[in-house]
């Protein structure tokens, strides 16, 4: 397993950040290519929301993000987490030392949940957050168009300021 270099994104990343999120957006068959808008990375640094660049070495290779976008307005301390690295990193560790590096900084920043999607086909996305214990939520039956197929797409939440694990509230009762 390589070992991947995580650092808080600043006002220097922002050009990395975004030639990533096109990368990312250009895999046709990804989520990232079926969102209605684009990211802009730019907007998460300036809000101060948690964001780290992975490199090996000095090369940048990817990024993990829990991004305030697609969350409502009354959920002020969820975000929705992206990660992407790029297709010659993949299977080294590089997704997981930058989920681990996001949520040690959410905890630190104070969020309270982080939401996860993956579609059914993306095992290694569906172990990522099953290795960092986001819960299955549910599906979102018919939710995208990718290719012009529709696809479901599987939900998922962590507590991160809360307990490791993220048991739904009536399971305490």
């Amino acid at each position: 397993m390589a070992v991947f270099r995580v650092h808080r994104a600043t006002q220097q990343d922002i050009d990395v950040l975004r030639r990533l999120c096109g990368e990312a957006a250009g895999d046709r068959a990804s989520l990232a290519a079926a969102r209605r808008d684009r990211v802009d990375p730019g907007e998460w640094v300036a809000a101060r929301a948690p964001v780290v660049v992975i490199s090996d070495g000095p090369q940048p290779v990817g990024f993990a993000a829990a991004a305030p976008q697609n969350i409502p307005a009354a959920a002020v301390r969820c975000a929705e987490v992206l990660v992407y690295v790029t297709p010659s990193q993949r299977r080294r560790g590089a997704s997981r030392a930058g989920m681990s590096e996001l949520i040690s900084a959410a905890r630190t920043m104070g969020l309270w949940k982080m939401v996860g999607y993956a579609l059914p086909g993306d095992a290694a996305g569906r172990a990522l957050l099953g290795k960092f214990d986001f819960r299955d939520v549910g599906v979102l039956v018919k939710h995208v168009q990718i290719e012009g197929a529709w696809q479901d797409v599987l939900m998922y939440e962590r507590l991160v300021m809360a307990a490791r694990k993220s048991f739904p509230s009536f399971s305490d009762a």
